[in-house]
């Protein structure tokens, strides 16, 4: 610390700075107004020490002339046992301490000086924090809102004169609820107050959106964000106000938006509903009449047709029957819809040992190996499941490699609320720029004579999969097998099997 002793005593001032070097103080001296002026206008100093009993000294004017000279300095001024008054009028002035020049011990004036420099530290910090707290809060965005203890305003920043058109003039000293209709006064005081009531911390924060009013008496909704700041033995209300009309008609508008576009998409699935029964009953008619009477046509032309004939009865027959597949295919599709109202649990060994038993005639054939895990419950309708699995099975056994039967691992983890399914097996692999692909409605990687099929099991998988809000996903290396990863909703709040 920088300090400069100004004392008229040479005796004196030689004790002081020696004492106060000693104590690590850097220290100049002045034993007259010459010196003292003359050392402030080459440097600058932590603090001064001012002799008010100078010789040349002109008393509180002597003290004045520094403090012009160096402002924002700490000052402590010394003077002789009869200069109370002249110590008073420095003090009141803004120095920072007093000593008697007679008592004064080298000490004791070393802890005023680090004292005056820290309370100026301190005081400075302070002012500077007001300093930008003010300019935010003229420059925010927000209507800023102070309030006492009686709710009476004691600040109103130029946001808040913009949003309501009252000036800061016009509306210090006034009640906090001029800024909501009349009507709505009472009501809304008492909201506040019993938010804020009987609270002993010593901040209480409170949001709402509110009904204002302007000076013009137009009436606007804003957002309303209060604290309550205890202060000692009062409290401080401070408000942050925005007004929210543009975000209240946006939300309006959205939500009308929304409905709409809801009611359009229910009017819209009823329709597909509808249009999936009407056309696959108005297809598979007439599909069912050709494949009728190609069947008649095949008996009562066996054996008198020639090769080619015959082979193009069999492309009927064949067509037909593919084409009653993928119809009933995409009925299933179509119809895959979870209803929230209703909560399904399935356990899912039951539902693996029934897809065993379906597919109990290709599983013999294929002499397939199943590794499976033991199972939990999920939250998905037991027709549902049995589709998922006994699709994805299926595909395992159907695409299996020719140089060694099927190996299947069915394996499950739980990630948070759901279960996450893992179905690998060591078919011949899909190719990885397919992997998205293959969940696509009609999505065929293999043409009809070389593996049979609609196209529709994978996309069946997805809808009921996602329909329960989990995801599908397949992972795959051509000629080293594939494994789809599935999440499905949990029954219960359970660990890992």
């Amino acid at each position: 610390m920088h300090v400069l002793l100004v004392e008229g005593s040479q005796k004196l001032l030689k004790e002081l700075k020696t004492g106060l070097t000693a104590r690590g103080l850097k220290v100049e001296t002045a034993t007259n107004l010459a010196e003292t002026f003359a050392s402030l206008a080459e440097g600058t100093f932590d603090a001064i020490f001012l002799d008010l009993s100078l010789a040349d000294s002109h008393g509180i004017e002597t003290y004045n002339r520094v403090r012009e000279v160096a402002p924002g300095v700490p000052i402590i001024v010394s003077t002789d046992i009869d200069e109370e008054e002249l110590a008073l009028k420095a003090i009141e002035g803004g120095a920072q301490g007093h000593v008697l020049k007679s008592s004064a011990s080298c000490e004791a004036i070393h802890r005023r000086i680090e004292f005056a420099i820290e309370e100026t530290k301190v005081g400075q910090a302070l002012l500077k924090s007001e300093k930008r707290l003010r300019i935010i809060l003229e420059n925010s965005y927000d209507a800023f809102i102070a309030a006492d203890e009686n709710w009476n305003i004691t600040d109103w920043n130029p946001q808040a004169e913009t949003t309501f058109g009252w000036t800061k003039q016009e509306m210090m000293g006034k009640p906090l609820s001029s800024i909501v209709p009349k009507h709505f006064r009472k009501q809304y005081a008492q909201l506040v107050e019993k938010r804020f009531d009987k609270q002993s911390r010593s901040v209480l924060r409170a949001n709402y959106e509110l009904q204002a009013v302007d000076k013009d008496g137009r009436q606007f909704p804003i957002e309303f964000v209060i604290f309550k700041i205890r202060e000692e033995v009062d409290y401080l209300y401070c408000a942050f106000v925005r007004d929210i009309t543009d975000r209240k008609r946006l939300n309006e508008e959205l939500e009308r938006k929304v409905a709409e576009r809801t009611e359009r998409l229910t009017q819209s699935n009823e329709e597909l509903k509808q249009f999936a029964k009407i056309a696959s009953h108005d297809l598979q008619e007439p599909l069912r009449a050709v494949q009728g009477f190609a069947n008649l046509l095949k008996e009562n032309t066996d054996g008198k047709l020639d090769k080619d004939a015959s082979e193009f009865v069999d492309f009927i027959l064949d067509g037909t029957a593919r084409m009653q597949n993928l119809i009933q295919s995409v009925l299933t599709h179509s119809s895959i819809h979870r209803d929230s109202s209703e909560v399904h649990v399935t356990k899912c060994n039951d539902v693996i040992e029934d897809v065993l038993t379906n597919l109990s005639a290709t599983i013999r054939e294929t002499e397939a190996v199943f590794e499976i895990d033991n199972l939990p419950e999920v939250r998905v309708e037991r027709s549902h499941l049995v589709q998922l699995f006994q699709n994805l099975i299926s595909n395992a056994l159907k695409y299996r490699s020719k140089e060694e039967p099927p190996h299947i691992y069915i394996k499950v983890d739980i990630s948070g609320d759901f279960w996450l399914f893992s179905v690998r097996d060591n078919g011949i692999g899909i190719d990885p720029k397919y992997t998205d692909k293959i969940f696509d409605m009609f999505s065929r990687l293999h043409g009809k004579t070389e593996y049979s099929g609609t196209g529709m099991g994978l996309a069946i998988c997805k809808r009921i999969v996602k329909s329960h809000g989990g995801t599908i996903s397949v992972e795959s290396v051509p000629g080293e097998g594939s494994i789809f990863l599935f999440t499905l909703p949990a029954a219960h709040n359970q660990g890992a099997h």
